[in-house]
């Protein structure tokens, strides 16, 4: 990470300096964080405790979030937007279909491959094929919701296919 000197710009004997961190959010965005200040030893000094403060950011105990503890914050939220019968379909599928096969996984390592073999366990039961498409569709409804709360930058969930 750039230390900049800034021009002939001093301050008790001490030369003025940028110190720029150059980093991607969690959601796939690209940040930079620009502070000013006197003397080399504090400039090197703030860049530390920045690309400190930026790691430990991004190392929150959401990264290590279940699909178990997605589930129970979606359907907390999800209780106050849709009807008392939906909410009871949603929560018994998810339940019956997903969970068991699922719930400790975690959603950052949630990949193509972890997906795919739930499909295919999906695919091994007797279910009517109504029945898995909603099953599909909740859980990439769950799925998008832990990318618009910015748990996950993106769902690997498209890559797999309906059924």
């Amino acid at each position: 990470m750039p230390i900049y000197k800034v021009g002939n710009t001093k301050k008790d004997g001490l030369q003025k300096y940028h110190v720029r961190i150059n980093y991607v959010a969690d959601n796939g965005q690209k940040k930079q964080i620009t502070r000013s200040v006197y003397g080399i030893d504090v400039a090197k000094d703030l860049e530390r405790r920045l690309e400190n403060e930026i790691k430990v950011q991004h190392e929150t105990p959401i990264k290590k979030m279940t699909i178990k503890q997605l589930y129970n914050e979606y359907i907390s939220v999800k209780k106050y937007e849709v009807r008392e019968i939906t909410l009871y379909r949603s929560d018994n599928m998810i339940k019956r279909y997903i969970l068991p096969i699922l719930e400790n996984v975690r959603i950052d390592k949630l990949s193509t491959q972890v997906l795919q073999d739930w499909k295919l366990s999906m695919e091994e039961r007797n279910l009517a094929l109504a029945t898995k498409r909603n099953v599909y569709t909740e859980l990439r409804t769950m799925l998008n919701y832990a990318v618009k709360m910015e748990y996950i930058p993106k769902h690997q969930l498209a890559k797999v296919r309906k059924f």
